[in-house]
C-alpha cells in the first residue's frame, strides 16, 4: 500500500489571519500536543511536525516530546508571519534562531498560511542556502489568501523564476498539498478547514487518486483542531465559519484516514525513497 505523508502544523489558533488581535490570548500547545501524540501512537504513525518558533522558545519541552516519540521536527516560521510580511534577511534570522532550539538539523519548511508564491519566491534561495531539503507550502489552486493555480500537484523542484514551473536542476523539493481535480476546478482537501468541511469520502477519493498515480498525498491538521477545550473568540461571520466549522469532527475524520491509509513523516519518506534523491546523508 502506498504510504502518504501526515503533517501537524503546531501553532496557536490565534496565529490565523482570521483570528488576528483576539480579545484574549491563551497558549494551549502544551495541553493539546500531548493529545495529538497519543492519537499517532494509537495508530503507530510517524508524522512531521511543522512548529512555530515562538512556541519552542516558550515551551522547549515540545521539541523533546516530538523527538522522543519518533516524529520529525520541521520549521513553520517564528511568529507564523506569512512570507509577504517578511524579506530574505528576516527569514534567515528566523531560521537561525529556530535552529538553536531544534536540537537536530531540520530538513523541511512550511510557510505560514501557505504563503510561498511568485511574489515570495525569494524564499526558495534562502531555504536552499540554509540547508533545507524540502518545502511543503504550495496549494496548487487559488484562494483569496494563498495558492499557486498552475503549480504541479505532485512533488517537483520549483524554479526560482516561476514557482509553478519545474527546474530539474533545482536543489529544493516541493511537496504540494492535496487537491482533488473536478472539471476545471481543483478542490483543496488536504486538511485544516477543508478536512472539517468536505465529506470524508471526497477526501478519501483524493488520496486514492494520488496514490493511483504513484505519489503520496500530503495531509495536514492543526494541533488546536484536536483541542476539546479550545477557547471560542467572538469573530466575524466568515472568520468564525472558517475557524470553528465542524471542529468537533476533526478527530473522527483524522482517525478515519489513519484507519484506511498508511502515513509517515517526510523524513521517513526520504529515507525510504533513497537519500541520494534528496542530496542528503541519513
Amino acid at each position: 500500500m502506498m504510504k502518504n505523508i501526515l503533517t501537524i502544523d503546531v501553532e496557536e489558533y490565534f496565529y490565523s489571519e482570521y483570528v488576528r488581535n483576539p480579545s484574549y490570548v491563551e497558549y494551549r500547545t502544551p495541553h493539546n500536543l500531548e493529545y495529538v501524540l497519543e492519537i499517532l501512537n494509537e495508530f503507530g504513525v510517524s508524522a512531521t511536525f511543522f512548529v512555530v518558533g515562538e512556541i519552542v522558545e516558550k515551551f522547549p519541552e515540545v521539541v523533546k516530546k516530538i523527538h522522543e516519540r519518533g516524529h520529525e521536527l520541521a520549521f513553520h516560521g517564528w511568529y507564523h508571519e506569512p512570507l509577504w510580511r517578511l524579506n530574505a534577511e528576516n527569514l534567515r534570522t528566523e531560521i537561525k534562531k529556530f535552529s538553536s532550539f531544534a536540537k537536530k538539523k531540520c530538513l523541511g519548511f512550511r510557510a505560514p498560511h501557505f504563503s510561498l508564491n511568485n511574489e515570495t519566491k525569494w524564499a526558495l534561495k534562502v531555504l536552499e542556502d540554509t540547508g533545507f531539503i524540502y518545502d511543503s507550502s504550495i496549494f496548487p489552486m487559488k484562494t483569496p489568501l494563498y495558492g499557486v493555480w498552475r503549480a504541479p500537484t505532485t512533488p517537483y523542484k520549483p524554479s526560482h523564476e516561476d514557482v509553478a514551473k519545474e527546474d530539474e536542476n533545482g536543489k529544493l523539493w516541493e511537496f504540494p498539498l492535496l487537491v482533488y481535480p473536478l472539471f476545471a476546478f481543483k478542490i483543496p482537501v488536504a486538511g485544516g478547514f477543508y478536512l472539517r468541511f468536505f465529506p470524508i469520502n471526497l477526501i478519501k477519493k483524493a488520496v486514492q487518486r494520488m496514490n493511483k498515480h504513484g505519489f503520496p498525498a500530503i495531509i495536514y491538521i492543526h494541533n488546536w483542531e484536536l483541542d476539546p477545550a479550545m477557547p471560542k473568540q467572538k469573530l466575524g461571520l466568515l472568520e468564525s465559519f472558517i475557524t470553528y466549522t465542524n471542529i468537533r469532527q476533526t478527530e473522527r475524520k483524522l482517525k478515519h484516514l489513519l484507519s484506511n491509509f498508511q502515513f509517515m513523516s517526510f523524513a521517513d519518506f526520504i529515507k525510504e525513497k533513497g537519500s541520494h534523491l534528496f542530496n542528503l546523508r541519513v
